[in-house]
């Protein structure tokens, strides 16, 4: 507030030096062209003669020379005005590359940078939202054109048994995979849409932590997957239902990707007010290029799992865990696993 209120006290200044100067300016001129006029005739202030015509000429050379400097003074100060209303002209027809660069005042500086720094965002919502859509529109379109194949395919009635089952096996699992795209984006919208977490409730989160493990024993069961667990007992203040997608989520990747007969590592400890959660597997891992991107939606560094996700489990644990004031980071060498490490606060403040 206190710097908002000297950028007003600034611009009042300066507005006030300017409509001073121009008034001198017009003033100085004004008399000068007037007496000019006097001294050769063209203007009667003769002692003695009329007031009114020498007031009416000297008020119409006041006002043209008042207009005339002030059309050629003012372009100067409305100039920044002008460069950045040329510019909202360009944001608003979708040119969001475009920058301005004021150098003075000061706050016109400030105004440059923020208005950069803005057009930078925009540009980069803008890219996120292209690529969202394509993604999205590929998602959904690979799964429905891989029904409608094979239900053409068993309209025909040239299949025998044992093809029309494994056909409609594809058809079950395309449909599961519509729908739990379908249920993952709307859950991660709704989350996105959330700027304050309500209905936090004490509950133990090691006790949430092994309920997400057992309800993926059918997973890594499959692949005869053991669990090294080491965990405190930790309470913990925050939105239950939430929280537990994060688990469920880095859970199911640990299993998704570990190697059969592998071993998951799950940690839980308390450090300095946080809830530190730990989960390591054995599988390929990743570089660094992966790492980088792994919390963009629809993003999947490993192309061999692509039919086995959609690439929106882990934003949707990194907008969660943002908002429980928390985060999630991941640790991982091609060939050596991931480490994937969550802190959140236990108070819910």
């Amino acid at each position: 507030m206190k710097e908002q209120a000297g950028v007003r006290v600034k611009m009042t200044l300066l507005t006030t030096g300017f409509v001073f100067i121009l008034l001198v300016l017009t003033m100085s001129a004004s008399n000068a062209i007037i007496i000019f006029a006097i001294r050769h005739g063209w203007i009667s202030a003769e002692p003695g003669a009329p007031l009114k015509p020498f007031l009416f000429q000297s008020g119409i050379i006041s006002i043209v020379i008042g207009t005339t400097i002030s059309f050629f003074i003012s372009h100067f100060p409305l100039r920044p005005l002008h460069t950045l209303i040329d510019a909202i002209h360009e944001v608003s027809a979708g040119n969001y590359d475009v920058k301005i660069h004021l150098e003075h005042p000061k706050e016109f500086q400030k105004l440059s940078e923020c208005f950069n720094q803005m057009t930078e965002e925009l540009a980069g919502i803008e890219m996120f939202r292209s690529d969202f859509i394509n993604n999205f529109s590929h998602e959904f379109k690979t799964p429905i054109v891989s029904i409608l194949g094979f239900a053409k395919l068993l309209k025909s009635q040239k299949l025998d048994a044992c093809q029309s089952r494994e056909y409609l096996d594809i058809i079950i699992e395309e449909s599961r995979r519509l729908s739990e795209l379908s249920a993952t984006v709307l859950n991660l919208s709704k989350v996105e849409s959330l700027t304050l977490l309500t209905d936090k409730t004490d509950f133990s989160l090691s006790e949430q932590i092994r309920e997400a493990i057992l309800l993926l024993e059918s997973k890594w069961s499959k692949k005869q997957i053991d669990f090294d667990i080491d965990m405190e007992e930790v309470m913990i203040r925050a939105n239950e239902p939430l929280l537990k997608q994060v688990w469920m989520n880095l859970l199911d990747n640990s299993v998704k990707f570990s190697p059969e007969k592998g071993c998951i590592a799950v940690a839980l400890h308390l450090e300095n007010g946080h809830a530190v959660f730990t989960v390591k597997d054995q599988g390929a891992g990743m570089d660094e290029t992966i790492q980088k991107y792994i919390f963009d939606k629809f993003y999947q560094g490993d192309t061999s799992h692509n039919m086995e996700g959609n690439g929106l489990g882990l934003p949707l644990v990194k907008r969660i865990l943002e908002l429980h004031k928390g985060e999630v980071s991941v640790k991982s060498r091609a060939g050596e696993g991931s480490v994937f490490v969550v802190r959140v606060l236990v108070d819910g403040k």
